[in-house]
């Protein structure tokens, strides 16, 4: 594969994903509490990283999560008040923060009441320059190899000197405030989310090398580790 990240691990199904990820993640945190007295884990948006954070919570293994050690940021949001039902904080909220004994005080999601959503940004980045580094970010992955509010095509995958920017999505005809490249890939650990027989083709395209620099997902390259999690109806065949 002319694309390697540092571990490709599959699943059986997607039942399987999303408990064997809970697991990883859980081991992981447990791991950098004992090293550092802390864990700073950066969540995802979406459909599939809402049924981890649903694995996370639920019997048993949210018993064996150091929630109060753990500190959650987000790695991107729409431009939307936090109770909207696009809000990537309140699908969090409701599949994971309701259910799980997180303190309210280790839960930083991205502001988004200002009047632009550059403000917005400067306020997360303000933010987040208290955080030396992240411990632990999770992504998923789009049909056009985005990943965050890495789209393609916009200004954002240029910027090398923030920690979080606006990005206007002219596809979407919207603001999205993201993490940049230049924060993301500081981390200790980034792991990829990928599920449904629907992914399979871009992920065949970027493991062979097929015009990845088409896709922003491919610029993920963190200090530290690079695993992809999938379901085996996402791995591409022979």
């Amino acid at each position: 594969m002319s694309y390697q990240p540092d571990q490709v691990l599959v699943s059986d199904d997607a039942n399987s994903l999303f408990t064997d990820c809970a697991k990883n993640i859980i081991a992981y945190a447990n791991e950098c509490v004992r090293k550092r007295g802390s864990c700073h884990i950066v969540l995802a948006g979406g459909s599939t990283p809402e049924r981890l954070y649903l694995a996370l919570s639920s019997s048993p293994l949210t018993g064996q999560m150091p929630w109060p050690s753990c500190q959650f940021y987000f790695g991107d949001e729409r431009m939307v008040a936090h109770d909207h039902a696009d809000s990537n904080y309140a699908m969090a909220r409701r599949a994971l923060f309701d259910r799980a004994p997180v303190p309210k005080a280790n839960i930083h999601p991205i502001p988004t009441d200002c009047t632009q959503a550059s403000d917005c940004a400067a306020a997360y980045e303000t933010l987040l320059s208290a955080v030396p580094s992240l411990d632990l970010v999770l992504l998923g992955i789009g049909q056009d190899g985005h990943t965050a509010s890495l789209f393609p095509d916009t200004d954002i995958l240029d910027e090398t000197q923030k920690n979080v920017s606006a990005v206007y999505v002219n596809k979407l005809h919207a603001w999205r405030i993201s993490l940049t490249y230049a924060f993301i890939n500081r981390a200790k650990r980034v792991m990829i989310l990928v599920q449904g027989a629907d992914k399979a083709a871009i992920v065949q395209q970027i493991f062979n090398g097929e015009q990845q620099h088409l896709y922003p997902v491919t610029a993920i390259r963190p200090q530290g580790e690079l695993i992809w999690n999938l379901d085996q109806e996402a791995m591409p065949g022979d």
